[in-house]
């Protein structure tokens, strides 16, 4: 029992450690559903007076864990200064055929390796509800690739080809007691075997 307890603490601090070895400045985790699968778009970058603008227009997704009308299409915008990224602003835009599907106002990006994280709050559209109070869009570098820190790398005037998916956040701090509690219930189960 000691040497079952002992391997499940060991998991644990290795699963921490290396969590803050690769941890993006966002502290959420995708959630199984509702998620909008993005399987391929463009993204453009322009910079102009020192803002990099980051925009996605008219890619097309599809809705699982939610309802979804006909073709799903997105715009996702994101502006920054260029020099330190301190001020960035941007928007998620989506409709179907019944109209606004899921709108929301980004309050936060992050990365992780080369993959975009953005977090959107102020949702509205019919999926809203779905998600919750917020939506993590994570965008996937494709082709060619920014490196381990998208937003850092950008070139102005290039077209990237990405794949996204929009998903309801769960933060991470919610899921590590979720962990400890299905680890406890097999340390009771097995006393009780």
């Amino acid at each position: 029992m000691k040497s079952l307890l002992s391997a499940l603490a060991l998991g644990l601090v290795a699963l921490v450690a290396a969590d803050r070895a690769t941890a993006a400045p966002i502290d959420f985790e995708a959630a199984n559903l509702p998620v909008i699968d993005i399987p391929f778009a463009t993204t453009d970058y322009l910079e102009s007076g020192g803002i990099g603008d980051l925009s996605i227009l008219g890619a097309e997704g599809l809705a699982t864990g939610t309802p979804q009308s006909g073709t799903l299409f997105f715009d996702i915008f994101v502006d920054f200064t260029v020099t330190d990224r301190s001020d960035i602003a941007g928007a998620l835009f989506s409709i179907d055929d019944n109209g606004a599907f899921l709108d929301g106002t980004l309050v936060q990006a992050g990365f992780d390796a080369d993959i975009l994280q953005l977090l959107f709050g102020d949702l509205s559209g019919s999926a809203a509800s779905d998600f919750g109070a917020r939506a993590l869009v994570e965008v996937i570098f494709i082709n060619p690739f920014p490196g381990d820190d998208p937003l850092s790398n950008l070139t102005d005037g290039t077209a990237y080809d990405v794949a996204a998916t929009v998903s309801a956040p769960i933060p991470l701090p919610a899921a590590l007691p979720l962990l400890l509690a299905g680890l406890g219930g097999l340390v009771l189960l097995r006393r009780r075997g």
